[in-house]
Formats: structure tokens, C-alpha cells, sequence
């Protein structure tokens, strides 16, 4: 009995509707009523990939200026940065180095056993120039790890519920990238070790894209099925002068029961969704000019609310012309 029981839940978890089947369910029923032929929409196009240079290397220190430089903490970092493993880095421990570099080369500078003047000159010219390509060391991060180049890819699943792990954890981990964007300018502020825990948060975690791919579909669902109404000449089709109001009254209740009841609020968990993701991508973005990083969350926003805003306008003309009101 209990493994029926939970045969049975599974069942209806996986047949629990997403959003596309709604939307086609509504459209079939419209279609219906309306006989017009079925609506289907494609799925969409992949978001463009986003694109970053890693800065170019100009200064480097000679095998025995390392060397003179065993008491500063900054020669080991520069050390390990120089050996095999250092040049296979992923762009996330290349960026963690930069900053590391900076924060350290002061003290090794000012440290009294740094005598040689030209090593001094050539760490102050090195940190001088990693604290303007900052920016674009981070920005080469978010285009190469795959934690954040799988933003741009469709998943098949639908955003269903609120508060999911996956939803807490990505959002907890693009916060982190943005706290450490709003500081590029300011390196010394920056911690380093927060970015791997930040990556780690969205590793495997389709939150982002199945969020992003979520709006993309309900977009398309809302221009897709407005510019399908407005074929209809409703005086003619639907509600012609001094006869019955049955078919208006069946697109009434169509509407109330998938739009209204189920769509709307649906819409509505979506731009709540989005606004959340871009007030950590939109930080990211301001930090990040040259490639432009997209905030794809706050122009989906509004792309969602123009779509949702001119479905609604075409049932309001609907009332209007049918005289029925809504409910």
C-alpha cells in the first residue's frame, strides 16, 4: 500500500502541468471556440553567448628577482602563478591572483628587504596595471567558467515553484559576484576566497537559465496568441448585434479560468523572479562596461509586462465590443 501510495505522487509530480501546457490548453480552447486553426509556438533561440579577452601579461620578474624576493608573502602567490599548474589556472583562480597581487605588492614594496630599485619599480608598474585591467579579468571570469557561461543555454524544464534550493543558492551566489564587482575599483576590499564558495552555489544549478528560458517562452505564449486574436472581427465572429452571447460567454470563462486564474500569476512569480536575479546582475553589468556583461532579467521584465499589457488590451476590447462584463 505505501508503495503505491508514493507510485501514485510521482505520477502526479510528473504529470504535473508546466506553464507551455497551459498556455497551449488555453490556446486549444480558444481555438476551438473561435475555429481557427491550432497555435504553436517554436521554442526559443539560444541567448547570445557572452564575450571577454583576458588581459595581456606586460611585466615580469626574472627567475632571480623572484628569488630575491623570498620574504615578501606576494613571491609565492607569483611563484605558483608562474609554474604549470599556474598557467593552466581557470579564469576564476586567474582573477583571485590579480587581486591577490595588488593587496600584496605594497607591503613587499615598503618591506626594507626589497632593495633592488628596478624589482620595486617593475611590482609597483605590474600592480598599477592589474588594478586597471581588473575589470577586465573579472569580466573574462563570467565569460569562461562554466558556471556562468551556462546562463545562455534553454533548459526543457519550466520555472514551477518559489524557494527552491536552487533558486536560494543561485541568488545567494551571483549577491557574492556582485558584492565583489561593486569593489573592482577598489581591490583592497575585495576577499578572493568568496568566489569559488559564490561558483560553487551555481554549479550544476539550472535556476538561471531555466528562469531566463521561462520568461523567454511565456513572452512568446503572450505575443504569439495576441497577434492570433487579433485576427477575429468579433462583431462578426463572436458577438453579432441582436443574437445570443453563448461563444462570448465561453471565451469569457476561457479567459477566466487559464489567463486570470493561472497565467497572470504566473506572470507575476516571473517578474518577481527576474527583478531578484537583476539586482545582482544588474551590479555586475554597471561594473563591467567594456564588454557590456547583459542584464537579460530586467529587459525580460519588461518584455514580459509590454506582452502580458497588450494580451490584456485585446480581452478589454473584447468586453467592450461583446458587452460582457468581467468578472
Amino acid at each position: 500500500m505505501r508503495y503505491a501510495l508514493t507510485l501514485f505522487s510521482v505520477v502526479l509530480v510528473a504529470c504535473t502541468p508546466v506553464a507551455t501546457d497551459i498556455n497551449q490548453e488555453y490556446a486549444n480552447r480558444l481555438a476551438h471556440v473561435l475555429e481557427l486553426e491550432p497555435l504553436h509556438i517554436e521554442k526559443p533561440a539560444p541567448l547570445e553567448v557572452y564575450r571577454a579577452t583576458r588581459p595581456e601579461v606586460t611585466f615580469k620578474l626574472s627567475v632571480l628577482q623572484l628569488a630575491s624576493l623570498g620574504h615578501c608573502a606576494l613571491a609565492q602567490d607569483v611563484a605558483m602563478h608562474n609554474n604549470q599548474l599556474g598557467k593552466l589556472a581557470v579564469p576564476s583562480e586567474v582573477f583571485k591572483y590579480q587581486v591577490r597581487f595588488i593587496q600584496l605588492t605594497d607591503q613587499c614594496v615598503q618591506d626594507s628587504r626589497t632593495s633592488d630599485p628596478e624589482v620595486k619599480h617593475t611590482l609597483t608598474q605590474a600592480a598599477a596595471h592589474k588594478r586597471t585591467a581588473l575589470p577586465q579579468y573579472f569580466a573574462f571570469m563570467l565569460s569562461a567558467e562554466e558556471e556562468l557561461t551556462q546562463f545562455s543555454r534553454l533548459t526543457f524544464a519550466e520555472i514551477d515553484t518559489r524557494g527552491t534550493n536552487s533558486e536560494i543558492r543561485a541568488n545567494e551566489g551571483l549577491a557574492a559576484l556582485a558584492g565583489i564587482a561593486n569593489n573592482l575599483r577598489a581591490p583592497e576590499n575585495i576577499d578572493p576566497e568568496r568566489i569559488t564558495p559564490a561558483l560553487r552555489k551555481l554549479h550544476n544549478n539550472p535556476y538561471v537559465q531555466t528562469l531566463l528560458t521561462s520568461a523567454r517562452k511565456q513572452i512568446s505564449w503572450n505575443q504569439a496568441l495576441t497577434e492570433w486574436l487579433s485576427q477575429v472581427e468579433l462583431q462578426a465572429a463572436v458577438c453579432p448585434e441582436g443574437k445570443n452571447k453563448r461563444k462570448a460567454e465561453i471565451l469569457h470563462n476561457v479567459f477566466n479560468k487559464f489567463s486570470i486564474s493561472t497565467l497572470q500569476p504566473y506572470q507575476a512569480q516571473l517578474s518577481n523572479q527576474l527583478h531578484e536575479l537583476s539586482d545582482s546582475v544588474a551590479q555586475i553589468s554597471k561594473a563591467i562596461p567594456h564588454p557590456l556583461y547583459p542584464d537579460h532579467a530586467a529587459m525580460l521584465v519588461d518584455e514580459l509586462k509590454a506582452s502580458s499589457k497588450r494580451h490584456a488590451q485585446w480581452w478589454q476590447r473584447f468586453y467592450k465590443v461583446c458587452k460582457v462584463a468581467p468578472v
